[in-house]
């Protein structure tokens, strides 16, 4: 009996050794911690669900957690809770200043700029600028083009700004320069409640997405006096920041080149989301005063990129980007950027 049951077992070991293992048992398993508004219902995270099953080509296993509070998927990365974080670029500067740089405002005019940006710094010829100290961007995603939310639509002048109280994200310098600078009152705030504060009334004005006005009912806010002035003043994108000795050689480019692949499916998202906007809201800037908004914004950019709060090296990049699409632009033969 003995020998029928040790001639069992040999069986078994052999059957274990023959067997190949579950494509999750070799996979380095890692989790991926994911901010979005509508928590694990939103789009955010449902992307984060595709890239999951991409990452496994990769040979890494993402445990996805999903965050409604910024802040909180922001810290748990930084204490190391998380291996990567998907987060806000702004939330994301201090792990890399060249790509926290990508929000600066008024860099990347149009969608067709941004797909040119996304592409260039997605390229295994800009990997060592996506590596900063133990942290590696593993890619960005756009959340859409910012715009100046206005609860009175006779703000429709920069010098009407002076005295009205502006939302501004604390952990953001660069925000409470710009407001200062046109004489307006800065009001700390962050991505969970500068929303309720327009809503509300505490604040005048917000920048925000358009993507943002369904989902943080923006339209509240507005109501039947306010509007949007049709000038786009920044991109807002999603960053996937991770830690470099925590996942494999090589898998940073290769999630950067698969959210690439990823933009148009993006970018088709967002302009949903822009369509949804109420079109009473829009607010008209004229053609004629344009160049005036362009110039203060540049000048905005040189004055932060010499104070060491935007990166000279992505303003150089952007610039050169900018020249690319309209090379008559002025800045296109002066050196300032």
């Amino acid at each position: 009996m003995w020998t029928k049951i040790a001639a069992l077992i040999q069986i078994f070991c052999l059957l274990a050794i023959s067997v190949p293992a579950d494509a999750d048992d070799t996979a380095s398993k890692r989790t991926l911690c994911v901010w979005d508004l509508m928590g694990a219902n939103g789009d955010n995270y449902s992307l984060m669900k595709d890239y999951r099953l991409a990452a496994k080509e990769w040979n890494v296993s993402l445990q996805l957690k999903a965050y409604t509070d910024e802040k909180i998927a922001t810290e748990d990365f930084r204490v190391g809770q998380c291996d990567g974080v998907v987060i806000t670029g702004l939330r994301a500067k201090p792990f890399n200043t060249f790509v926290g740089s990508l929000e600066s405002i008024g860099a990347i005019p149009s969608y067709q700029h941004l797909r040119m940006v996304v592409a260039a710094i997605s390229s295994p010829k800009a990997a060592s600028l996506m590596s900063q100290d133990a942290y590696e961007v593993a890619g960005v995603m756009p959340l859409g083009s910012a715009y100046l939310f206005l609860r009175d639509r006779s703000i429709d002048e920069v010098g009407k700004l002076a005295g009205k109280k502006i939302a501004v994200f604390d952990y953001d310098k660069s925000q409470s320069q710009l407001v200062r600078g046109v004489g307006a009152q800065a009001v700390p705030s962050d991505i969970s409640n500068f929303a309720a504060k327009f809503n509300n009334g505490v604040v005048d004005v917000i920048a925000a997405p358009a993507t943002a006005y369904r989902p943080l009912e923006l339209y509240r806010g507005l109501g039947e006096k306010g509007g949007i002035p049709d000038f786009l003043v920044a991109q807002v994108f999603l960053q996937v920041v991770i830690r470099k000795e925590r996942f494999p050689d090589g898998f940073g480019q290769k999630s950067r080149s698969y959210l690439l692949s990823q933009l148009e499916r993006v970018l088709s998202a967002v302009e949903r989301y822009e369509k949804d906007i109420d079109p009473k809201y829009w607010l008209h800037i004229p053609d004629e005063d344009r160049p005036r908004y362009i110039a203060l914004m540049r000048d905005a950019r040189i004055k932060l990129t010499k104070e060491g709060i935007y990166d000279k090296r992505m303003m150089s990049l952007l610039k050169r980007v900018r020249c690319q699409v309209e090379p008559s632009n002025a800045e296109c033969s002066q050196n300032l950027e």
